[in-house]
Parts: C-alpha cells; structure tokens; sequence
C-alpha cells in the first residue's frame, strides 16, 4: 500500500515532469468538454419534449376551449385525456398534471415534465424541468347554425345515421361551447326526407292546406274486359292523426322563405304516410336553441326512412336562418358580428319531387328536380348565409359542390366514419378557437 508521504511524492514528480504536461492538461480540459457534449445531447432532448408537450398540450387546449358549463375538475379531465391521446406513455419525459384556468374568453393551459438526463449527471444534474403552456382564445362573434341531415332509408346503411348522431353531437359541444357569453350562439335541428315535419301542435294554422295535387296515384282493378285504372291527382289528408309532416310548396313558392298568405298557393301541404315513400316518423323540427341538451337528444331520436328530396331541405334550413320567416325566430342580419351557416348533410340524389314529377328515381326527370334544388341554394347564398354541404357515400356531387359557398366548405367521403373528422373540421371553423399563445 502507498503511503500518504509516497503519494505526493509521485504526484509532485508528475507535475514537474516536462514530458507529461501536454497529457495533464488535454486530460483536465477534456472534463468539462465531456460535460458540454453531454449537455448538447440531453438539451437536444429537452427541445424535442418541450416540442412535443406543446403540440399535445395545444389539443388540450382546443379541446376544453370548446366547453362551458364543465367544472374546474371536468375541464382538467377533459384536458388530461385529450393531451394523454397526443403525448401517449413511454415517450420522452414524465409530464405531470395539467393546470387549467379560464380567464374571460381566453383559457390558459399549463404542463411540467421532468426528463432524466442521459450525460449531464457527471456534472451532478441528473433530471431537467421542461414546460409548456398554451391559451385558446374563444370567438368574439354571433352564430346561427342550421343542421340540416338527411334521414332518408339509406341513412340506415353502413352505420351512416349512428356516426352522423355522434358526429353532429360533438359539433353542438365545440360550437356551442366556444359562445363567450350566454346566447352567442345557437343551434337548429332540421331532419328531412321527402317532407320535413313541422310539428303536429300546428294542425289548425291558416298556413297549411289539408287538399292539393301531386303526381296521379294510379290504381287498376278487374281483369280482362273488366279491367278498370283509376288515377288520382289530389291528395286530401286528415288532420286527425297527422303527424306533422309538410311537402313542397306549389312553384314557384317552393324555393322561397316567403311568409304565406291566404293564397292557397303559398300554403305548405300537409302529408301523411301515405303518399309515395312519406315518412312522417321524422322528428320535428327545432328552432334555433341553446339549449345543448335537448338538441342533442333530438338528433339520438332520429331516424330513417323514405326517399329524398334535397330541395325541402334546403327551404327548411333557410327558414330557421332568417328572421320573419314561418316558425323562425332567428335574429336579423344586421349586426356585423353574427354569422348565419347551414350545414347541409345527404347521401343519395333527388328521387321525389311532387310538381308533376314524383318519383324521378334514375331517370332523366331527375334534373328537373336538381335545378329546384340549385335555384334555392343560390337564393340562400344571396342572402347572406354560410353554406357547407357535405355528401356521404353518394349523390350529386356537382350539385352539393356548387350550393356550397365555396368549394373549401364542400366535403365528399366514402364511408360514414369520415364524417367524425369532417365535422370536427367544421366546428373548429366556425367555432374560432386559435391558439393565441
């Protein structure tokens, strides 16, 4: 063993050694060389966890900037999961809980990650602090939404109906939650087939008419000699037991919001189940609302039947979105901060239209019946509103494309599960939620 007095006496001739200096030297410089390298390198890391906690973080953000009336514990929980969904375990860092706070419009999210260090620990830092921080900043204008989604049979394939439920309850939450103040903005609920069901309450308003023509129902009875066709061009429906459903008004009353009158012409038809492919078990419709829970559940009572007939759908949407009009209580466009937007679902083209047509299913007929339906969707860009059409799985996709008010806001997707990423797409627009910091 070396002794105490044996040790410097080495070490003070390691010193004086000429031949050993430049060895020292390089020796003791490259300390804190290792170190720096070790620093670039766990640095280096730190960037990519600071990077990643903001984007995730930023998720978070736009996810509970889209809710009100959520509890400090609910908004955090929502945020936890949406930033969980984006910065999944095993990644680098170990974040920590999510801070949220709300301030006016503004939310304020904030996140702490400690990353263990890979060659900063010869220097004694064995874990770096890394945050991030993100603000949403709500919209400061008015919204009007008309939802206006085909309920047609066809809805019931592929999962169609069940994906655009969810579909278009999630855009109520995000658009809906995004109002600064109370009212800001709201919502209507249009479901449409061939009719759109006004509500059965209004059976004894002058507005409807109980007797009007449509396409001959013709029926044969007898055989040989005896064979006898009958056609019918009226339609008389009883008030008894009706369901609420209306039809197109008379052309060219038909692609207007115009209010009616005693003119027969100018009355919205009441139907029943039994005309051509009817299907008076459509909810009724609901006015502009802010009222989250009952539009919600509205949209899971839906559901589907009969044949389509794009045109009413449309008139109904613009109804709810302009002031005046027949069960609308929408505001007047004056004010420079409010919005009006329809948002217009179907999967199938025109196959009824009850001027002089009815069926059109395939045939050529049929675009007559398109050009109703483009007339009013000019009508309704020319008076203000935002129109985006969405086409799932089939129909006339020249037609949607060109009642949109541009083509950004005209979406095609080939299977209903799409739909989920086409409306979140939508809520985000309207809803104008940025990240701000």
């Amino acid at each position: 063993m070396m002794s105490m007095r044996s040790l410097k006496a080495v070490f003070r001739q390691f010193l004086t050694d000429r031949r050993g200096n430049f060895a020292t030297i390089f020796a003791l410089a490259a300390i804190p060389l290792v170190v720096a390298a070790g620093a670039a390198v766990d640095i280096s890391r730190a960037y990519i966890v600071e990077n990643r906690l903001k984007a995730a973080l930023d998720a978070a953000a736009l996810a509970v900037g889209g809710e009100t009336g959520k509890t400090q514990a609910e908004l955090e929980a929502i945020a936890q999961a949406y930033f969980d969904a984006n910065y999944p375990a095993g990644k680098l860092g170990v974040p920590g809980a999510i801070n949220v706070v709300q301030d006016g419009n503004m939310v304020n999210l904030v996140v702490n990650a400690e990353l263990p260090t890979v060659l900063m620990g010869v220097a004694g830092i064995n874990t770096l602090d890394i945050g991030a921080s993100s603000q949403v900043t709500r919209m400061g204008k008015k919204l009007e939404v008309a939802l206006v989604l085909d309920n047609t049979g066809s809805m019931n394939s592929g999962g169609r109906l069940t994906v655009l439920k969810a579909a278009s309850k999630d855009l109520i939450d995000t658009v809906g939650g995004a109002a600064v103040s109370p009212g800001d903005v709201r919502i209507a609920i249009v479901p449409f087939t061939t009719d759109v069901n006004v509500g059965s309450t209004y059976k004894n308003e002058s507005w409807l008419k109980w007797t009007w023509t449509h396409p001959p129902i013709c029926t044969t009875t007898g055989k040989g000699k005896k064979k006898k066709t009958t056609c019918v061009d009226t339609r008389t429906v009883s008030k008894s037991g009706w369901g609420g459903c209306v039809v197109d008004r008379d052309e060219d009353y038909d692609v207007s919001v115009s209010t009616p009158t005693s003119v027969d012409a100018t009355k919205f038809p009441a139907n029943d189940d039994n005309i051509y492919n009817a299907n008076c078990s459509l909810r009724p419709l609901v006015p502009l609302s802010t009222n989250w829970s009952t539009l919600k559940s509205e949209i899971d009572a839906m559901s589907a039947g009969g044949a389509t007939n794009t045109t009413i759908g449309f008139v109904w949407g613009w109804q709810m979105l302009t002031d005046g009009a027949l069960l609308s209580n929408a505001a007047a466009p004056n004010p420079a901060d409010l919005e009006k937007v329809m948002i217009y679902l179907t999967d199938g083209d025109n196959t009824y239209y009850r001027q002089g047509i009815g069926s059109c299913n395939g045939s050529s007929y049929c675009a007559g019946v398109d050009l109703r339906t483009q007339e009013v969707c000019t009508a309704i860009k020319a008076a203000g509103i935002t129109v985006y059409t969405v086409r799932l799985v089939s129909g006339n996709a020249t037609l949607l494309r060109n009642c949109a008010s541009d083509t950004s806001k005209y979406y095609s997707v080939n299977t209903a599960s799409e739909l989920t990423d086409v409306f979140k797409s939508i809520a985000q627009a309207l809803s104008n939620l940025r990240i701000s910091k």
